[in-house]
């Protein structure tokens, strides 16, 4: 039977999120799987405080268990983080949570994720691939550059793709270049500017890697 989790504390609501077995559709998927009820505010808190010290707080999960919580965390339809649309929420808050994605590319996917290139499926890759890769295609934030009230989370999201495009780590790299391939769409110039500068930087690059951001300049990657 679920039961409606209420009052956690940040501890007991990581745990929540990662400590499960993998299963294929996720944990949270079941019907019997307990839910838990937070105010928007302590959402974008505990996920700041979980992004800022991914590191150590995600070392005792496995890199299956950490894409699985954090497949959860993110992914749109599901996502407790659809707080970051929430003007309950202070926007400096809403801001600093976004940037303090930032860490958990640096913390946890750096050093965890394995060289390989999921748009072109190469085997071998890390279990915790996958959600390095799709972060920011199922991250619960739209660009909507009319809104006027976004232009502060839209530019910290800018941010943090381009500062983790400098990550030296192919999965890392991909992933930035992924966000950034689908938020041409909307800041076309922005993007691609990124795009062109990481690659001026970068001459000596994979040859499928420097493709992918070639194609992500123009906004024709999946």
């Amino acid at each position: 039977m679920a039961k409606l989790l209420t009052n956690l504390t940040f501890e007991e609501w990581v745990r929540y999120l990662f400590d499960h077995p993998v299963t294929d559709p996720g944990w949270h998927f079941d019907i019997d799987a307990d839910d838990a009820k937070l105010e928007p505010q302590q959402v974008v808190s505990y996920a700041t405080r979980l992004f800022e010290g991914a590191g150590e707080l995600l070392a005792p999960y496995t890199d299956a268990q950490v894409n699985q919580g954090l497949w959860f965390l993110i992914s749109e339809g599901v996502s407790p983080l659809y707080t970051l649309n929430d003007p309950v929420v202070p926007l400096p808050d809403r801001v600093g949570c976004v940037r303090a994605i930032t860490e958990v590319f640096k913390q946890c996917f750096l050093p965890r994720c394995t060289p390989h290139l999921s748009a072109m499926d190469e085997p071998g890759a890390g279990a915790l691939n996958p959600v390095c890769y799709m972060w920011w295609d199922i991250f619960p934030l739209r660009g909507e550059p009319q809104d006027e009230s976004r232009r502060e989370i839209n530019a910290a999201r800018l941010l943090v793709m381009e500062t983790t495009l400098e990550l030296p780590s192919v999965a890392c790299q991909e992933s930035a270049l992924h966000g950034l391939a689908h938020w041409g769409i909307y800041y076309k110039e922005p993007c691609q500017n990124i795009i062109s500068a990481f690659l001026r930087r970068h001459p000596d690059l994979r040859p499928e890697l420097r493709e992918y951001a070639e194609c992500a300049k123009h906004s024709h990657v999946l």
